[in-house]
């Protein structure tokens, strides 16, 4: 158990395995556990891998404000500080491949290599289906609190129907939820924006090396999120897996171990 200080926010994170390390950023709502199919791989292949809960999720702690992408590459720094390293390759889930992106411009130092998982696109907006579903999800978590707001609408939500059709991935996904403490949805101040510009416009000042991981069948907003990833970032390159949805680190672990270990150790 180890955690790190970025002022005020304490950051839980696990670190296991030895060698090149590599720093897996989960997705929203979710937890460092959301891995836990892909480490007992990497770790045997040599990488020293840091699964860190962000903030607001998890073991972290809960600020009233502060959840932009900027707060949240910042405590990634704290973590990677903490743990003693100086640059690491960076895996980012959905919300986390938001965050790595973030990074890449505003730390590029820190990272060698980059995977984005189904990533979010900060700056672009998302789908009206899930919009709708967020807007449930928050209105549910202030007037019935953040355990109703996971179990009904969260559980329901288009995002997931595809993955929750896997076997043991609706029980893992369900484990993970319930412990989400929900502060993002509770704060009562809105953050204002940390910088005029937009992460879209910028992809091509991307340098680190990037694979963009894709579920052939999630959501075709945030297949459209990775294809704008992979073809604005120079010398990326875009992987479809076969058969998953939006939940590539619950629904094939074995796949994204295998092509997360590729990436980081080419070259």
């Amino acid at each position: 158990m180890a955690f790190a200080h970025n002022g005020s926010v304490t950051l839980y994170y696990r670190d296991e395995g030895n060698g090149s390390p590599v720093l897996l950023i989960h997705g929203h709502t979710l937890d460092h556990r959301v891995f836990d199919g892909i480490t007992p791989a990497l770790t045997a292949a040599g990488l020293r891998v840091i699964r860190p809960d962000l903030r607001g999720h998890g073991s972290s702690s809960m600020p009233g404000e502060g959840y932009r992408f900027s707060d949240h590459a910042a405590d990634m720094r704290a973590v990677l500080e903490a743990a003693g390293i100086e640059h690491a390759s960076v895996a980012g889930f959905s919300l986390g491949g938001g965050i790595a992106l973030e990074m890449a411009l505003t730390m590029p130092q820190l990272i060698e290599r980059m995977v984005l998982i189904d990533p979010v696109m900060p700056g672009r907006p998302f789908e009206p289906a899930f919009m709708d579903n967020i807007r449930q999800v928050a209105r549910t978590a202030r007037t019935g609190g953040i355990r109703a707001a996971m179990e009904g609408p969260w559980a329901s939500s288009p995002l997931f129907a595809h993955s929750l059709s896997k076997p043991g991935v609706r029980e893992k996904l369900a484990e993970i939820v319930r412990d989400f403490p929900g502060a993002e949805y509770l704060a009562t101040r809105r953050d204002a924006p940390s910088h005029e510009w937009q992460v879209p416009d910028r992809l091509g000042e991307i340098t680190a090396p990037v694979l963009v991981i894709s579920g052939e069948n999630d959501m075709p907003g945030f297949r459209a999120f990775a294809r704008e990833a992979a073809e604005g970032i120079p010398g990326a390159r875009l992987v479809a897996v076969p058969g998953c949805g939006h939940l590539v680190p619950l629904e094939d672990p074995e796949t994204l171990a295998r092509l997360i270990i590729e990436h980081v150790t080419a070259g």
